[in-house]
């Protein structure tokens, strides 16, 4: 309606700046947004429905208005075409053919070029200030702006730069934050010196732990400990442990502390948080990280099996990723085991019961010859522990561990009073259909 109200002036002009200045505005919207919706210390536990509502808020706010404002500008370029009356067909084509060559430009130019090289705050600020350029160009081409407003137009797009708020983490001893491809990470010391690699808003928890001058951490960490050092070795050989998600390598540098001669590798699709680890985090130059790698794609590499394989790949801190927790890939990760070999997963739940650990671990048991299932004692965190062939956590489990210094610290794992056998799930979990986002929302309503 507006479109058709009139035949020119420089209304698609302003339109495409506003909506490039909103664009470029967009990392400081969202930072202040987010800080009037989200509390701030706010526990994972407790983020359900500012997580869900928040952002839904938030997106419709920030990128609601640069959208819309776009999304208004085709009709004004339709109607401004010389040539819309005779062949409108033609002129319609001939911009929304543009639309679609501009997007393809868009889509794999931010995925292949500007994200990986500049991150996503400073690709929307490069994207809004293009869409910008080009209108404050339309806008030199026609009357009506004036001199004098294309000037003060041109002259607020810096100012996104100087108000931008990057201060996601204010308050805390940040040794490092950094924007890698995949997500926002930061190196944090607490009062006590403890060190905790932290992805995004954080929410109370985190990706790898260091405390200074100790192997052990407290956490769930240390309960891989048990697969990774009792696992079978090869005719003799060195023990071999994968990783499948190795972050800021706590688990990598507990095993290789205990066991030096070991093969660690680690498996990490951010090879940033890689670097962290190894700057901030001790992880040894000895332990191998196979950075940039998808953890199901490092269990094709190679032929030689492991004794233990521990996946603690997450995906939106809450979850093992959709194509990590199915029946095709347990089968992939049990082909890869030593006879006699463990794999262990890393599940986060408040109950055996709840749905994602329930449906993961039924899974997993679909696949291995027997799985046990214990809650991390004070964590959120549960362990999936499955062999290939007969499970083992009698006396010579306990007895490796006397031999490491461990027993006090994980005599719970050999106790016989935590863990309980897990039943092979009727409805497993397949590649093409392993809905864990559904089952985590479901979750999260359930503690809601």
């Amino acid at each position: 309606r507006w479109a058709e109200g009139r035949r020119g002036g420089v209304r698609p002009a302003v339109l495409l700046m506003c909506a490039g200045l909103l664009s470029a505005a967009l990392p400081t919207a969202i930072a202040l947004l987010a800080g009037g919706v989200m509390p701030s210390d706010l526990e994972l536990t407790e983020a359900y429905s500012f997580v869900t509502w928040g952002s839904l808020w938030v997106s419709l706010i920030a990128l609601g208005l640069p959208l819309v404002a776009l999304g208004a500008v085709t009709p004004w370029l339709v109607k401004l075409c010389d040539d819309a009356a005779d062949a409108p067909g033609l002129a319609t084509g001939r911009i929304l053919g543009s639309g679609t060559i501009g997007s393809l430009i868009g889509t794999y130019g931010a995925t292949h070029l500007l994200l990986p090289s500049m991150g996503s705050s400073m690709t929307v600020q490069c994207a809004g200030a293009a869409v910008f350029l080009g209108g404050a160009w339309m806008a030199g081409m026609e009357k009506g702006l004036g001199r004098g407003g294309l000037l003060v137009m041109v002259a607020a797009l810096p100012l996104v730069w100087v108000t931008e708020s990057s201060d996601w983490v204010g308050g805390k001893d940040v040794l490092e934050s950094i924007e890698t491809p995949y997500q926002f990470s930061y190196v944090e010391r607490d009062d006590s010196g403890v060190l905790h690699l932290r992805i995004n808003e954080g929410l109370g928890s985190f990706h790898s732990v260091t405390v200074p001058g100790e192997a052990l951490t407290g956490q769930y960490f240390d309960a891989f400990l048990l697969p990774a050092l009792t696992c079978p070795t090869e005719d003799e050989r060195q023990r071999r442990v994968l990783v499948l998600g190795m972050g800021g390598g706590t688990m990598g540098r507990q095993i290789h502390e205990f066991a030096p001669e070991a093969e660690v590798i680690g498996v990490e699709l951010d090879s940033s948080i890689v670097r962290l680890g190894r700057q901030y985090l001790g992880l040894p130059e000895a332990v191998e990280v196979w950075s940039e790698m998808d953890g199901r794609t490092a269990l094709r590499v190679g032929e030689d099996p492991y004794g233990a394989i521990l996946v603690d790949a997450y995906a939106q801190q809450i979850y093992l990723p959709h194509h990590m927790c199915t029946v095709e890939f347990f089968e992939e990760l049990r082909h890869r085991l030593l006879p006699g070999g463990v794999a262990a997963l890393n599940l986060g739940g408040l109950t055996r019961e709840d749905p994602v650990v329930e449906a993961v671990a039924g899974t997993f048991a679909r696949v291995m010859d027997s799985v046990v299932l214990a809650r991390v004692p004070g964590n959120r965190n549960l362990i999936a522990l499955g062999w290939k062939g007969e499970g083992d956590l009698g006396g010579a489990v306990k007895g490796r561990l006397a031999e490491y210094g461990l027993l006090p610290s994980l005599e719970w794992m050999v106790d016989g009073q935590h863990f309980a056998p897990v039943e092979p799930s009727i409805w497993p979990l397949q590649d093409g259909h392993s809905p864990v986002e559904a089952l985590a929302n479901e979750s999260w309503e359930g503690q809601a």
